[in-house]
This record gives C-alpha cells, sequence and structure tokens, in this order.
C-alpha cells in the first residue's frame, strides 16, 4: 500500500520517529509491529534522508524477512536501494564471504543443511574417536544426538575451548598426579556412575572439537557456524568490527523473543550498550516459542538490564483479535509469571480490540468429542456449515495442530468431503504420488531387480497397464522366484503396451552413467508427457503436482551441484541416506487459493485467519510431555534464567497462546474422550486457564456407537471452483528475464513462472553463473591481497557447476576453456576495467506496482560517475546491439532510479575474447524503457498466457507439452 495512506496509531508513530537511544518495542498479537519496523525504514529512508546501506534490519525465519521486505516494497518509493535486510544467518554469511580472509577463513565455504550435516558427520564418523556415541551394532544412532548437542553449544556461544576446559574441571586430580583430560580407570577417584558421564563429557568436548576441525578442513559451514566465526571475527578483528559499527548506523531486530544467546551477543557487538546506539528490539515474550531451536527467553527479559537507557513502547492496539479472545487468551498468558514482561519491568501490556470492544460473544468455543475420528468429522462438518451460512470461504479456515501427524485424521475427513486442503509449512515432499513415482523409476535404472520399485513405477498414470495384470505379473515373480523385471519383460513379448516401460528403463539405462539424474529423468517426464494431465486444468490440485515436481527437482539439483560425477544410481544411494537421516522436505504451496489450511502452530506463527481450529487439546498431546534432549547441555553452560522444570510448560502455554490468537473473528478448541487406547483422555489444562468448561453439553457429539454410522456429506459443488483462474494472476516480482521470456512466448512464461514446470538445467546457464561468482569473489578479495592466479583458479574450482552438460567429456573440455578464458582475463582486465564500487549489487524498481528486481555484475568508478558493466560468457556482439541492449538499459535506469548513481557509461564484457563495448542511454531512452516496462506488466497481468510460435520453438524446453509446437509439428 502506497506509505501516505498508512494510518499509525499514536504509540506507533512514537516508536516510528524516535531516535538517539535504544528502544524495546513490546508488541502483542495483531498491533502491527511489522508496518512499525517498515515504516520505520521508510521513515530512516525518505524522511531523515539515511542511507539505505547504514541501515541493518534482522530477523529470525527466511519467511518473515521475505514478509518484511515485501512489506518495504509496499511503503517504499519508486525506486530504492535495499537496506542490509535478512536473517540473523544471512547477515552473518554475508559477513564473512566479504570480511572472513581477516581471521583466515576460506570465504568461498559452502553452508551445510541440517540434512548435509548428517551426511557429513557420518561420511566422517570414523574420525570422531566416538565410543558411548557410536555403536557398532548401529554407527549412525547419535550423529542427530550430537548434531543437536553441538548446535546448542554454540547457540550458547560455548568455543570448543571452553567447553573442553569445563570438562577438564569436572576431573579431580588423583594423589598420582594423573593428568586432566585422561581416561579415568580409577574407581577411588570417583563413583561408576559419575567417572562414566564425565567420560561421557570428554568424549563430547573431543567430538565437538573434532567436528570443527573436519568442517575447517573442508571448507563447510552449517548455520550455527555462520553466527560464531562471524563472533570470533568481531571479537578478535576490532578494526572490522569498527568498520560495521560504523556503517550501521541503526539496528532494528524483529521478533527479538527468539533470538539465541549468541545472536544477541552479535547485537551487543554492533550496538554495544555504552555507545547509546540506535537499536530497535521488537518482540512479545508471550510469544516465545523457539526453546527447541536455542532460542533464550533471557534476552528479552534482560534487555533493560543490558541497555538501562532503552525506552519502553508497548503496542497493544490489537487490529486482529476480538475482545472476548483478548480477554480469554490473556488469563493463560498470565500464568507464566514471574518470568514475563509485566512482572520483570512493571508493565502493563493488556492487548485492547480496535473497532467493536464488546466483539461476538461467542467468538471462543470449546467442541468436545467422543472419538478422534467424530472429532475430526465434527470439524469438517462446522466448516461446512460456516461456509454455507457464514459467508466464509475455505481459505478462512485454520486447523492447528500440536504436531504434523496430529493433522492426518484431518487430512482424511477434508478429502472424504471433497474439501480442497492445503498443508502448509509441512513435510512430505518425498511421500506424494507424483513423486514417489519418479523415485521409483529412478530406482528402477539403478537396479531394474527392485520389484517393489517396478510394482510401484507400472502403476503410473503414464502407462494402460491395470492394476490387476500388475498384481498377476508380481504373484507369477513371486511364484517362480525371479525378479518382476524379468516377468515384465516377458509380458512385454505378447502385449504391446507392456514394450513401452521396459524400453524406457532400457533407454535410460543405456545412459546411467554418462548422463546426470535430471537429464534422464527429464527425458523420462517428457517422453512419457507425464506433466500433461496436470496441465489439462488448473485446479490446485493440479498446481501442486507440478509444483511438487519441481521442487524434486531442485533437490536432485543440489544433489548434482556437490557431486563429483552425478549418476542416477549414486542418487538413489544418496536419497536413501537423506531418508536415514530423516529428510523429507515441505511439499509444494500455493498462495492466495481458496482451500482450508492444517498446519502446525509453530508453522502459523506469524499468520492470520478468520476462523481457526486449535485441535486434539488433550493432556499429553497439547501441553506435550517433556522430552528432555537425548544429549543435554550441561546446566553450568546455559545462559537462560528459566529453571528447566518449568520452562517446559511455560514453552508450551506460550504455544498455546500463539494458536489461540491467529483467529481473527472466531476460535473452536476440539478434543475427544477416546483417541485409542484403555484409558479416557482428559482434556488440555489450558482450556480451563482460559476460563472455559472443556466439556460443554451443546458441543458434544452422538456417542461412539451412533458415530461409526455417521457420514459427513461431500461439499455442494456450488461453494466452491476447483479451477483457479490464471487471468488477473499479479507477479509478487518480476525480472528482465521474465519479461524477456514473457515477450518471447506467454505460455513459456507460465510454464516457467507461474506453474514452475521443471526444465532441464541448460550448460550454458551452469557455465555463465560459474564464471560471474568466480569474478565476483575475485574482486572481493582486493583487500586482501589474494589475487594470484592460483586464487582465481581455486575460487573457479569451488564455483564450479555440474549441471546441464551432456556428458563427461563435455564438461571436463568447457571446465579447461574456462581455465583459459579466466588466465586471459588475469593477464589483461586491468587494461579496460577500473577500481569496482560495487559488485554485484542487487536493486528493486517498482514498475506498475511491481518490484523490478535485479543484481548488477560490476559498478566501477570513473571519471564524472560509473560505469555499469555486465561480464557476458557468449559471443561477442556488435555495437550496434549493445547499443540496444535491454538488460543494460534496464541496469541504468536502476542505477539512477535506486541506487541514485550517475552512470556516464554502460559495457558489456565478453570474457570469451576479453573486449569490452561500450555504449551510453540518455534520459529519453531510459524513460521509453520504464513505460515498455510497465506495459509488458500489465500485460502479463492480464494475459491469458497463449502460445506464441516462432522458429525459436524448437529449442524450448517446453515443446512437447506446447499445445501450438504439437499441431505444427
Amino acid at each position: 500500500m502506497p506509505s501516505d495512506k498508512i494510518v499509525l496509531n499514536q504509540k506507533q508513530k512514537k516508536a516510528v520517529t524516535y531516535e538517539g537511544a535504544p528502544l524495546l518495542i513490546v508488541a502483542g498479537p495483531g498491533t502491527g509491529k511489522t508496518r512499525v519496523i517498515t515504516e520505520k525504514i521508510r521513515y530512516l529512508i525518505s524522511e531523515r534522508n539515511v542511507d539505505p546501506q547504514s541501515i541493518l534490519a534482522v530477523t529470525f525465519t527466511d519467511k518473515a524477512a521475505e514478509e518484511m521486505l515485501m512489506r518495504v516494497d509496499q511503503v517504499m518509493p519508486l525506486g530504492y536501494e535495499e537496506p542490509w535486510l535478512s536473517t540473523f544467518h544471512s547477515f552473518c554469511d554475508r559477513i564473512l564471504r566479504e570480511s572472513g580472509l581477516e581471521i583466515g577463513l576460506d570465504p568461498d565455504y559452502e553452508i551445510l543443511t541440517a540434512t548435509d550435516q548428517w551426511l557429513f558427520v557420518r561420511n566422517n564418523l570414523f574420525q570422531f574417536d566416538l565410543d558411548y556415541y557410536m555403536p557398532l551394532g548401529n554407527p549412525s544412532k547419535f550423529i542427530s544426538a550430537l548434531l543437536e548437542f553441538f548446535s546448542r553449544a554454540r547457540d550458547e556461544d560455548v568455543d570448543p575451548k571452553e567447553f573442553k576446559k569445563f570438562v577438564e574441571d569436572q576431573i579431580p586430580t588423583s594423589p598420582a598426579g594423573r593428568r586432566r583430560g585422561d581416561k579415568i580407570t580409577n574407581n577411588k577417584l570417583l563413583e561408576t556412575a559419575e567417572r562414566e558421564q564425565v567420560e561421557k563429557l570428554q568424549e563430547l568436548a573431543e567430538a565437538y572439537a573434532k567436528y570443527r576441525e573436519l568442517k575447517l578442513a573442508a571448507s563447510v559451514m552449517d548455520f550455527g557456524d555462520l553466527v560464531y566465526w562471524t563472533l570470533k571475527l568481531f571479537r578478535e578483528r576490532p578494526s572490522v568490527l569498527a568498520r560495521y559499527q560504523n556503517q550501521f548506523k541503526h539496528i532494528l531486530v524483529d521478533e527479538f523473543q527468539d533470538t539465541n544467546y549468541a545472536q544477541y551477543q552479535l547485537i551487543k557487538l554492533l550496538a554495544p550498550p555504552e555507545a547509546s546506539p540506535n537499536l530497535l528490539v521488537v518482540g512479545d515474550d508471550a510469544q516465545a516459542i523457539y526453546k527447541f531451536r536455542g532460542a533464550s527467553l533471557s534476552n528479552i527479559l534482560a534487555f533493560k538490564e543490558d541497555y538501562p537507557h532503552a525506552e519502553t513502547v508497548i503496542l497493544n492496539k490489537d487490529y486482529r483479535n476480538p475482545q472476548p479472545l483478548i480477554e480469554c487468551s490473556s488469563k493463560v498468558a498470565r500464568n507464566n509469571d514471574p518470568y514475563t514482561l509485566e512482572a520483570k519491568l512493571g508493565i502493563d501490556k493488556q492487548l485492547e480490540a480496535v473497532g467493536d470492544s464488546d466483539g461476538d460473544q461467542s467468538a471462543v468455543e470449546v467442541l468436545c468429542f467422543d472419538t478422534l475420528e467424530g472429532e475430526a468429522e465434527g470439524v469438517t462438518e462446522r466448516i461446512i456449515e460456516l461456509t454455507k451460512e457464514g459467508g466464509y470461504r475455505f481459505r478462512d479456515f485454520a486447523i492447528l495442530a500440536r504436531a504434523n501427524s496430529h493433522l492426518d485424521p484431518f487430512v482424511a475427513a477434508l478429502k472424504r468431503s471433497g474439501i480442497p486442503y492445503q498443508l502448509i509449512g509441512n513435510r512430505g515432499l518425498l511421500d506424494q504420488p507424483e513423486i514417489r513415482n519418479l523415485i521409483a523409476f529412478l530406482r528402477v535404472v539403478a537396479d531394474p531387480s527392485d520389484s517393489s520399485a517396478l510394482f510401484e513405477w507400472l502403476g503410473a498414470h503414464v502407462f494402460d497397464i491395470s492394476a490387476e495384470e500388475i498384481a498377476d505379473a508380481l504373484s507369477l515373480a513371486r511364484k517362480k522366484r525371479k525378479p518382476l523385471w524379468e516377468i515384465a519383460k516377458s509380458f512385454a513379448d505378447n502385449k504391446d503396451y507392456w514394450q513401452r516401460p521396459i524400453h524406457l528403463i532400457d533407454d535410460a539405462r543405456e545412459n546411467v552413467t554418462s548422463q546426470p539424474p535430471t537429464k534422464i529423468l527429464y527425458d523420462f517426464v517428457m517422453e512419457t508427457n507425464f506433466v500433461q494431465p496436470f496441465l489439462e486444468e488448473d485446479s490446485i490440485g493440479n498446481q501442486l503436482c507440478v509444483k511438487n515436481l519441481n521442487l524434486f527437482f531442485d533437490k536432485i539439483k543440489e544433489y548434482e551441484a556437490k557431486a563429483e560425477n552425478p549418476t542416477v544410481p549414486d542418487f538413489v544411494s544418496y536419497l536413501d541416506l537423506l531418508m536415514e537421516a530423516g529428510e523429507n522436505p515441505a511439499q509444494a504451496e500455493i498462495e492466495d487459493v481458496d482451500t482450508v489450511n492444517l498446519l502446525t502452530v509453530h508453522s502459523a506463527k506469524g499468520l492470520e485467519f478468520p476462523v481457526v481450529f486449535m485441535v486434539n487439546l488433550v493432556a499429553g498431546r497439547f501441553p506435550t510431555r517433556r522430552r528432555g534432549r537425548v544429549l543435554e547441555l550441561p546446566d553450568a553452560l546455559v545462559k537462560d534464567i528459566l529453571p528447566e522444570e518449568f520452562s517446559h510448560i511455560q514453552e508450551e502455554r506460550r504455544l498455546f497462546y500463539v494458536g489461540c490468537t491467529r483467529a481473527s473473528q472466531r476460535l473452536f478448541l476440539t478434543w475427544g474422550k477416546d483417541y485409542g487406547g484403555k484409558r479416557e483422555r482428559k482434556p488440555s489444562a489450558f482450556i480451563e486457564e482460559l476460563g472455559l468448561d472443556p466439556a460443554p453439553k451443546s458441543s458434544s457429539v452422538e456417542s461412539k456407537d451412533q458415530l461409526r454410522f455417521t457420514f459427513i456429506p461431500s461439499v455442494d459443488s456450488k461453494l466452491f471452483d476447483h479451477s483457479i483462474d490464471i487471468t488477473g494472476f499479479e507477479p509478487r516480482y518480476i525480472s528482465h528475464s521474465q519479461v524477456q521470456t514473457f515477450n518471447q512466448c506467454p505460455l513459456k512464461y507460465k510454464y516457467k513462472y507461474v506453474l514452475g514446470i521443471p526444465a532441464p538445467s541448460n550448460h550454458v546457464l551452469s557455465f555463465g553463473q560459474t564464471i560471474h561468482r568466480t569474478l565476483r569473489d575475485f574482486h572481493r578479495a582486493d583487500l586482501f591481497s589474494k589475487k594470484d592466479l592460483n586464487y582465481l583458479y581455486k575460487l573457479y574450482e569451488n564455483h564450479w557447476i555440474e549441471e546441464g552438460y551432456e556428458s563427461q567429456e563435455h564438461r571436463e573440455k568447457r571446465f579447461e576453456e574456462g581455465k583459459v578464458l579466466l588466465e586471459r582475463y588475469y593477464n589483461e582486465h586491468e587494461k579496460y576495467l577500473a577500481k569496482p564500487l560495487h559488485l554485484e549489487k542487487k536493486f528493486t524498481l517498482k514498475v506498475a506496482g511491481v518490484p523490478l528486481v535485479g543484481s548488477i555484475d560490476r559498478i566501477d568508478e570513473v571519471e564524472n560517475g560509473v560505469e555499469i558493466i555486465d561480464y557476458k560468457t557468449g559471443k561477442v556482439k556488435e555495437q550496434d546491439d549493445v547499443d540496444k541492449d535491454d538488460q543494460l538499459t534496464i541496469y541504468a535506469l536502476a542505477a539512477r532510479d535506486a541506487l541514485n548513481l550517475s552512470s556516464s557509461r554502460l559495457a558489456l564484457y565478453f570474457l570469451t575474447e576479453n573486449k569490452k563495448v561500450e555504449t551510453t542511454r540518455t534520459s529519453e531512452e531510459l524513460e521509453e524503457k520504464r513505460v515498455e516496462l510497465r506495459d509488458t506488466i500489465e500485460k502479463i497481468k492480464a494475459s491469458e498466457f497463449e502460445p506464441k510460435k516462432e522458429f525459436l520453438c524448437q529449442w524450448c524446453e517446453y515443446k512437447e507439452l506446447c499445445p501450438e509446437y504439437k499441431v505444427g509439428s
């Protein structure tokens, strides 16, 4: 929304305009904290003329950072330079890549995901010298527990040396002068249990140190390392710290209650309390729900002690929840005294509903059922009733559970009733039917004798083989004790429709060692028209299937980027390891469609829905029973102020409060008496803490016997159209590539950017990205005098992208050509280039209400302004073509309107021949480009995405799906 239409209340305005000292904003649910942060950024840039690069805004999750950036886009003018707005981890990653060389870190390190960590430890397991924590019968048993332990130690800012010293201090010195750290063998020194405990701690200390050593040797980091090494950089290099302290004049921290101890230490280094910095932190202790991830409630409770001159602003105008719900939920939150800000600071943060102060007195209802099945059906029935009678759409409903598995009965009930739904922020990608089928195909390609995979694959929708025939083939294979593959081949001798799957596998196996998995899988998807049924109707289900396919291809590409010689058999082995590590990525989501939302309460943080059902509210499920970690960090090393025996139930209470306050109109609290087992379940104690009757007679459904025969009718088809209207599509952002694709063919744009249909990797793109990233890091190293040719080669090898090449020989030849290209660039580039002012400079330019985003390869300081340079790895263009280059024109427009830079020259630097071709743009040409971009974006918004047939269609990656191409072929 335009900034001039935003109306702030008195306290929000005070928070936005406050400067000169630290500020603690206590912001309850629905009080507009994100609005305050984004308005603060707009105020600083637009009204106080603060340099965007001097603003640092950090938050807890990628999702929160993305939302904040989107909100900033809405309130900022047409063009602006982005401030530093990211998660803590992304911020630290940026710092380390810029300055990590100061403490000897390789700036080209690789970041390990949680699954990558597990695989890394597993592959190096026998280097850890483990005893207690590596049982030979199951060596991988404690990997996850060890990683969680290491993560907790880093969250608490515990260095391996500090931990080792702590362990040594637990060991008394023997009369014989035994050295500290030696294995304990004398029973007289300690009782057996105590001796074993200390030895376990010794083993953990050694493993913690070894884990860091191995990562440094491999030039990899996990997410906890990013904060750890940034702290180390700032503590050991005061000059580096001073540089960033001087840069960031304004620091904003969102979701402050979710920060861990180490992250808070980072903030205190950048904004030292004694300097009375412009530090703004926003949080609510009642919504601190991430202790299991290392979050420390102590941070927000102790902020005023650390920053004694800090001002406090309490946002208590609730723009979301009705007053009855506010009063009800606040009763739960107050039960966490004395570990609350109210008790700690003596403040009153009771929320007040904005608007109708009375609200709907039925805003909060308890529904009691006899069984779990009855609860699921009852919730479904209530959704149908409210949809028919209350004017709600399905998107207005959310079903929140404490755990993912608790959602399964509700998914089944919604399916039976034909109600569209989505699982938000959930796991389960690898369990989706369309993905299971592709996995089965890859398993059969890797090993045709895998009868289980073959059985599943033969049932794919792309084959005309009945389930009965497949079952008969499997039965015959068992009877003859032969692999199903042999039986299938014998069937193919007599039945034509059995020949197709056999030929597909045989063809794929011919290339199984020479082609990467993405190429083999893409060929299968295109040859069988695997995606075609999902394109026949723009339904929610079909779009989710296509997006799931795209997510799965992304996972394979991640593997190929790391593998030296990616093949299908190796990927299948890798997939097995992922599953052993517990990896099952989230399935696809579609925003702004009419579906019931199912998610955990943790995933619902930051969201709101008109109607919320909090389900399975029984003792043991919500609150859960306290389960200690397999490996606990010693209490002496934990900085949180909450006693452990109280922290679990308090965390559960805060989580319950968060769930309740997701509802903007009505909240239903549901539970059942029978969830299986011998004992009847008791309602959650939190229901009574709300002051409600947990079992009102009016809400209890029929008895268990009656319930067995109940049937919830399916939804009236008139209530819901399962198709999706693509017209009126609103892109969240636009780029030069998207504009170029739409102008080339609107249908290709739809396939690529709207539906996200997987496309094969392109070796030209892979090579270009490799060279771009190599040169970026090469020039970033200017400050550290590491610019020799061997360093450039090392960067090239580390950045090399394996994807898209036709063969290993093709890949190797292209790699060698790249080295020649880089050597020529190294020897001659200084003749053509000046000092870099910016490398890969990001920009945001609003056109037709849509953020146009991009990144300029290089901006050099030259006389009378700057020169904008775009690297190219393709064929050298003629001067006329460079003078008309669209991308350069957009860069010049962005430099002027978003980055406030006056570009005197533009240039394409062709790396293949080490040639720079310069050009310029007039103000009139830039305005023409802005109008052209606006017109294109408006066309995208109104487009029906019709195909555009032209000569280039024969090279289109989606030609097999295109109806126009098929007609003409």
